[in-house]
């Protein structure tokens, strides 16, 4: 099969593809600009009305006293002996429904809430005051702070100009550093007495026991003690 037929052929099968790219369609396809699928409406309200309307609630309207009160109507048909459908809706024809009583007429009066008397009556705890980001983004903290330590400097330049000396703040570290140098240096320069250890009475006189004896055998290369301690004594 030649490949100008299988060019024109509308089987999917046949069409013969070029490298690195995918085949010819062989349907009818709208043009390229057409959208498959069914539009959708768009919403009345966006993001916009949504973020930016605040909707207070509307409390529903309150039943009259036209409408029954299903939840009596079916205790009493209860009562009466009724068991299905069709004997409730003959009950209630002849004369059974009882109508639904107002809220505001079942017990006191009204209970007053603040709210009712201070329309501006917030209920709950006080939260934390928002961030103010007006001030983080306009670098308002970082240039306060910058005029401080600009202030705090100059103060101390003229503290220092005026008297002339700078007072250091001493650790207690460094205070207890500085008293013992000075220990160190007063006791080198008057040192204490010598204080001559305690010993008992009886052995401040004790001489030494030791006495070279009389004839010390000697050897060829012995040291000759006795003129050597003649020569001390001399």
């Amino acid at each position: 099969m030649s490949d100008a037929h299988r060019a024109k052929s509308s089987n999917a099968l046949l069409v013969k593809d070029d490298v690195g790219r995918a085949k010819r369609s062989v349907y009818d396809l709208p043009p390229s600009d057409f959208a498959f699928g069914a539009g959708c409406e768009p919403d009345l309200e966006g993001a916009r009305e949504i973020t930016m309307h605040w909707a207070s609630h509307q409390p529903r309207q309150k039943h009259g006293p036209e409408i029954p009160d299903f939840r009596k109507v079916n205790k009493n048909a209860a009562k009466s002996g009724i068991a299905n459908a069709k004997q409730l809706a003959g009950y209630r024809r002849e004369g059974g429904d009882v109508m639904l009583v107002a809220q505001s007429q079942v017990g006191g009066a009204p209970k007053i809430i603040p709210s009712d008397v201070i329309p501006s009556f917030a209920y709950g705890n006080k939260s934390r005051p928002s961030t103010p980001i007006n001030a983080v983004i306009g670098n308002q903290y970082s240039q306060e702070a910058e005029e401080m330590a600009n202030q705090m400097y100059a103060h101390r330049e003229s503290g220092y100009n005026a008297s002339g000396k700078t007072k250091i703040k001493l650790t207690s570290k460094s205070k207890q550093n500085i008293a013992d140098a000075r220990d160190a240096r007063s006791r080198h320069e008057n040192p204490p007495p010598v204080v001559k250890p305690w010993t008992m009475s009886k052995f401040n006189k004790v001489g030494p026991t030791f006495t070279l004896p009389g004839k010390i055998r000697k050897s060829s290369s012995s040291p000759n003690l006795s003129s050597s301690m003649e020569m001390m004594e001399m």
